[in-house]
């Protein structure tokens, strides 16, 4: 199994060399996100602050698939502490070519969240701690601008997430991310 990692790693690195008017093969991306995040019925909406990582992996010049980690955090809203944590994968396409500086992009990704909440009751000064797992679907779009043909600069990846981790209750999130984008390989 190491053989079959190593090997892979060094042909996205070997073919890494490819001139800048191709597209790249694969995608590393590292964001900073902004959750605006819906809630219990008896608990206001929220803001949490935190980051995503993605890898995208180019099936076509305007097609690619995507594996996305997200992680935001919130610690002062009425004194609970709500994390979510989301695991997602789906198509990503390109409505330009891969190839070019400026690309639109639409996504649907699908998978999984898990919402950790805590807090201390003021009272009785009891902390009370839970967490749930269920469904995640993101829908939306992201622009990305190559800076060169080994960075891309992502200014706005905007998705509604779709959440199901409360019992059954369906949670309506908007989701905002910007960062950088690493390209390795090329295709020809």
């Amino acid at each position: 199994m190491k053989t079959i990692v190593l090997t892979g790693l060094i042909s996205v690195f070997a073919f890494s060399a490819g001139a800048q008017d191709t597209a790249p093969i694969v995608e590393v991306s590292a964001q900073y996100q902004l959750l605006q995040a819906d809630s219990r019925p008896n608990v206001p909406t929220f803001t949490a602050n935190g980051g995503t990582l993605g890898l995208a992996v180019d099936f076509f010049d305007q097609l690619q698939g995507v594996l996305e980690l997200g992680a935001a955090y919130n610690g002062s809203n009425l004194n609970l502490k709500n994390s979510l944590l989301t695991y997602l994968v789906g198509p990503r396409v390109s409505l330009r070519n891969r190839a070019k500086r400026i690309i639109p992009a639409l996504e649907v990704l699908v998978g999984g969240a898990t919402a950790f909440g805590g807090g201390t009751n003021p009272i009785t000064l009891v902390h009370l701690a839970r967490n749930s797992t269920g469904f995640a679907m993101a829908a939306g779009g992201t622009l990305d601008i190559r800076l060169n043909h080994r960075i891309a600069f992502r200014p706005v990846q905007v998705d509604y997430l779709l959440t199901n981790v409360d019992q059954g209750r369906v949670q309506n999130n908007f989701r905002y991310a910007a960062g950088l984008v690493f390209t390795f390989g090329s295709q020809e």
